[in-house]
C-alpha cells in the first residue's frame, strides 16, 4: 500500500474510534455499604446497578478503570476528604457545601428527586418547611437536604438518621418512624421488589435537583474526561438506557 494511503487511513481511524485517555488510570469510587438500590445494588458481594453500568460505560468512553469501593456513608465522606476516595457519582454541589474538601463538580448527568414516604395513616402534607416542624424525619446518614438543614440542626424538625433506605424503609414498616426522606427511583424499586412496601404512600416531593460526579480536587486532570465522556453519552442516550434499565 502507497504511504499516502497508509497515512489517510491512519488519519481517518484516529478520527472514528472513540476517544480514549492516553495514559489510562485507576481511580476510587464511592458505592455505599448496603448499597442504595437501583443506585447500587450488592447482592453476594456483587455490585450491579445504575451506578456500575455508569461507570462501566465511562470506562469503554475513557479508557480508564473505576473502582467501585463500598463504604459506609460517613466514612466514604470522610475518605474522600483524605484524598482516599476519587470519584463520588450522583452528588450535587448543594450536598456537600459543608464538607471539608467541597471537590470539583462535572456537567450534570440525570436529576435526583427525593420524597417523604410514609403509611396511608400517617399522610401530611408539605407546602412549607415548617409543616413538619415538631416531626420526626429518618434519612440516610451523610445526606444533605439544603431546603431542611437549618431546621434539622435547630432542632425544628427532629433528624432520625440510619445507614440506608433500606433500614428506612423497615422502620417504617415496624412504625418506628412515621416519615422518611427518600430518593424516588429508590422507593418505587423497592415497592417493586417487596410486596410489603407497596402499600406505603409516596407523597411531597422534598427536593429535586441535577445530579453529578463529584471529582477530588488532586484529580482535576480527569474533569474534562468525564465531561466529554458524559456529553457523548448523554448526545447518544446512554445515560437514559441505564436509568430506563432499573424502572
Amino acid at each position: 500500500m502507497p504511504m499516502k494511503l497508509i497515512l489517510l487511513f491512519a488519519i481517518f481511524f484516529t478520527l472514528t474510534i472513540p476517544s480514549l485517555s492516553i495514559n489510562a488510570d485507576t481511580f476510587k469510587v464511592i458505592t455505599y455499604t448496603g448499597g442504595n438500590p437501583p443506585y447500587t445494588i450488592i447482592k453476594n458481594g456483587e455490585i450491579t446497578g445504575i451506578f456500575k453500568d455508569l461507570f462501566s460505560e465511562l470506562e469503554k468512553q475513557t479508557g480508564h478503570e473505576f473502582i467501585l469501593t463500598p463504604l459506609p456513608v460517613a466514612r466514604a465522606l470522610k475518605e474522600f476528604d483524605l484524598g482516599n476516595i476519587d470519584i463520588e457519582p450522583g452528588v450535587n454541589e448543594k450536598w456537600r457545601q459543608h464538607t471539608e474538601v467541597t471537590g470539583l463538580f462535572t456537567i450534570p448527568y440525570e436529576f435526583s428527586t427525593e420524597v417523604l414516604v410514609y403509611k396511608p395513616k400517617n399522610r401530611i402534607r408539605i407546602n412549607k418547611v415548617e409543616d413538619l416542624y415538631g416531626k420526626s424525619i429518618g434519612i440516610v446518614r451523610g445526606y444533605s437536604y439544603p431546603q431542611f438543614d437549618g431546621a434539622f440542626a435547630q432542632g425544628s424538625i427532629k433528624k432520625i438518621e440510619n445507614v440506608s433506605e433500606f433500614n428506612l424503609l423497615k422502620q417504617i414498616l415496624l412504625d418506628r418512624l412515621k416519615h422518611v426522606f427518600i430518593g424516588y427511583r429508590t422507593i418505587l424499586y423497592y415497592q417493586k421488589k417487596n410486596p410489603q412496601y407497596r402499600s406505603f404512600q409516596i407523597g411531597d416531593i422534598v427536593s429535586q435537583v441535577e445530579v453529578k460526579l463529584r471529582v477530588h480536587p488532586n484529580k482535576s486532570h480527569l474533569l474534562p474526561e468525564l465531561n466529554r465522556a458524559l456529553a457523548t453519552m448523554l448526545e447518544q442516550g446512554k445515560i437514559k438506557a441505564i436509568y430506563d434499565k432499573y424502572r
